[in-house]
């Protein structure tokens, strides 16, 4: 099984900033894992699938974070990945 992170974000969110870096680090620790990023801004159409409620968004899995997503939520998300 594939695994994948689905990033849903807006450019002027601040705290979309904080999982980018964590993003950023986890591709460079494990090159195994897909990531897709989704800008609210221009890809609009795409991210009505999602039916997220909140900026940012994660999907992990079959996990969903939003707004203002704890790291310990992350990581705990990532080890059922």
């Amino acid at each position: 099984m594939s695994k994948e992170i689905t990033f849903i974000l807006a450019p002027i969110c601040p705290k979309c900033v904080r999982i980018k870096r964590w993003l950023k680090d986890l591709e460079e620790t494990n090159p195994e894992i897909k990531i897709s990023r989704y800008n609210i801004a221009t890809q609009f159409k795409e991210i009505k699938k999602f039916k997220i409620k909140t900026i940012p968004t994660l999907i992990i899995g079959d996990i969903m974070l939003g707004g203002w997503i704890k790291e310990e939520e992350f990581r705990v998300a990532l080890e059922k990945l």
